[in-house]
C-alpha cells in the first residue's frame, strides 16, 4: 500500500493532526505552517488539529484521552537526504529503526509510548530541512512544499467527507 493510500485510510477515522516546531528556528516551524493552513481550511467533525509549538509533551495526554483513533505528527527532520522531501510512517518504526530523525525527537519517543499506550496509531509525516537556526520564515523550498503538502493532506481528508476543532 502506498503512503497516499495510508494517508487516506488514517482519514477515515477521527484522526488528531498535531503540528509540531518553533516559529523561531526557521524551517523547523514546517509543522505548524502544515497545522495552522489546515486549521483555517479543513472543517470536518473528525479532525481535530493541534498546535503544539515545540512542548508536544504538554499536549500528550490531552491527545491520548480524545476520541481519535489515530494521531498523525508533521514535524521538521533532519535525515541524509534532499531537502524538501517528505518521509511518512509509523512514528514506532522511525524509533525502531534508528530513524530518529525528528528534530524533537526525546519527546516525540516520550510521546508515541503514551499515544500508543492508550490505543491511538501514530503516524509522522516528516520534512527534511536545512535550516533549523533562529529566525522566522521557512526557506523558498520548503514553503512550497507546505502548499503541496497541505493540498495534499485537504485533498485526502474532503475525499472521506465525514468541523474541525482547533487548539493552540
Amino acid at each position: 500500500m502506498s503512503w497516499l493510500q495510508t494517508m487516506y485510510n488514517i482519514f477515515k477515522d477521527t484522526t488528531c493532526i498535531v503540528g509540531v516546531g518553533n516559529y523561531y528556528r526557521c524551517d523547523d516551524a514546517v509543522g505548524l505552517y502544515i497545522v495552522d493552513a489546515l486549521a483555517a481550511t479543513v472543517q470536518q467533525p473528525h479532525i481535530v488539529i493541534f498546535n503544539v509549538e515545540d512542548i508536544i509533551e504538554s499536549y500528550c495526554f490531552a491527545i491520548a484521552e480524545s476520541n481519535c483513533k489515530n494521531v498523525l505528527i508533521i514535524d521538521a527532520i533532519e535525515a541524509d537526504a534532499e531537502e524538501g522531501t517528505v518521509v511518512f510512517g509509523r512514528l514506532s518504526d522511525f524509533v525502531e529503526t534508528g530513524l530518529d530523525v525528528s528534530t524533537h525527537k526525546l519527546a516525540l519517543r516520550m510521546s508515541c509510548k503514551v499515544l500508543e499506550a492508550s490505543g491511538k496509531d501514530v503516524y509522522m509525516l516528516g520534512i527534511v530541512i536545512r535550516h533549523n537556526d533562529f529566525g522566522k520564515g521557512l526557506s523558498p523550498i520548503i514553503h512550497n512544499k507546505v502548499d503541496s503538502i497541505v493540498s495534499m493532506v485537504q485533498s485526502s481528508i474532503m475525499s472521506n467527507q465525514k468541523e474541525c476543532v482547533y487548539e493552540h
